[in-house]
């Protein structure tokens, strides 16, 4: 009785349509939430690592009425430039908290071949290393321009080459650690710079004297992302699930009433256009037939039609041939089968 009372329910009209109406705004919110991310990554910034070093130079001249002992200029004059004094400064931030630094003059005498460079001979001027003091250190050099064109006169002479050319270069080199936030900075910093002689335009001038560099850090982080459905606040995976899950449980009472409103499964349709209705009188002999498809092989073979009459709680299938019954019971809806 209750089963009854429930099927009822859910085959009212009303109800379908609430369940329908259901099954849409979860089945609308799960899709939507299918596309969402279930991750937020966010980034922060932890600082920013500095890096600069610088080479200053001053020139020392001979005996002139123009620039004075010493200028620091942009270019120089060849025949007035007796010397160099050369400053390098590097510094970091934050400071580095542990590190060692080189710092190397170096002349180069070389020859072009072509579009080529070959070098024939180098020598080191001067090199100072050392720790580096709260992420930084300085180092000086003077050279003397006088005794470096001697030095190139004597090893132009001993190559035999008239058109040798010379190069000078000085390099600055860093290693070291330091920290920004909770991120451990590694540093290689190189730096090189160089003191051109040109005889055409009859000046000496550095170029690259100065390099910075700067390096972001930032930390990533990732954490679960949040929505909220019809005011309720969850994280964007459990709401995939739970809005995914009510929209199938939705779609069980419509599955149900399709299944239910179809009615019972006609057994007799194939025989139903030869069926009459209407009893038999008195006959001879009685053939009770166990199935409809006995009921189908013998309408085949005697090409009779088929009466049909309600007998209590069943329906009666009978084909009349020669007095005798064929005859086929069927049990009414809600009434039990019994033997046939």
């Amino acid at each position: 009785m209750m089963k009854r009372k429930i099927l009822k329910f859910f085959r009212r009209k009303e109800v379908i349509g609430i369940f329908l109406l259901l099954f849409i705004v979860f089945g609308i919110y799960s899709l939507k939430l299918m596309s969402a991310q279930t991750y937020v990554v966010s980034t922060r910034s932890l600082g920013t690592f500095m890096a600069d070093g610088k080479l200053s130079h001053v020139g020392v001249f001979g005996n002139n009425t123009l620039y004075g002992s010493s200028a620091a200029m942009e270019n120089y004059p060849l025949s007035l430039v007796k010397e160099f004094r050369m400053v390098y400064n590097y510094k970091s931030n934050p400071g580095l908290s542990e590190g060692n630094y080189t710092f190397v003059v170096k002349t180069t005498y070389y020859v072009s071949k072509g579009t080529q460079e070959v070098v024939l001979w180098q020598e080191t001027l001067f090199k100072d290393g050392g720790r580096l003091r709260n992420g930084s250190f300085s180092s000086s050099y003077t050279l003397n321009v006088v005794d470096l064109d001697n030095r190139s006169a004597e090893i132009a002479k001993e190559l035999g080459i008239k058109r040798l050319r010379r190069r000078v270069t000085v390099t600055a080199t860093v290693t070291g650690r330091g920290k920004i936030g909770s991120r451990e900075v590694t540093e290689n910093f190189n730096h090189s710079s160089e003191l051109v002689r040109d005889p055409s335009a009859e000046l000496y001038y550095f170029v690259d004297t100065t390099k910075k560099e700067s390096r972001p850090f930032t930390e990533t982080s990732t954490s679960k992302a949040n929505t909220t459905v019809f005011g309720i606040s969850s994280e964007v995976e459990k709401a995939q699930a739970t809005t995914a899950a009510l929209a199938l449980l939705m779609l069980v009472p419509l599955v149900g009433y399709v299944y239910l409103g179809r009615g019972p499964k006609d057994e007799m349709k194939k025989l139903r256009p030869y069926i009459v209705k209407g009893a038999p009188r008195k006959v001879d002999r009685k053939v009770y037939l166990r199935t409809e498809e006995d009921l189908e092989k013998a309408f085949d073979l005697l090409d009779k039609p088929i009466m049909s009459y309600i007998d209590g709680e069943e329906e009666v299938y009978v084909i009349i041939d020669d007095g005798v019954a064929y005859e086929y019971r069927k049990p009414l809806p809600g009434a039990k089968r019994t033997a046939n």
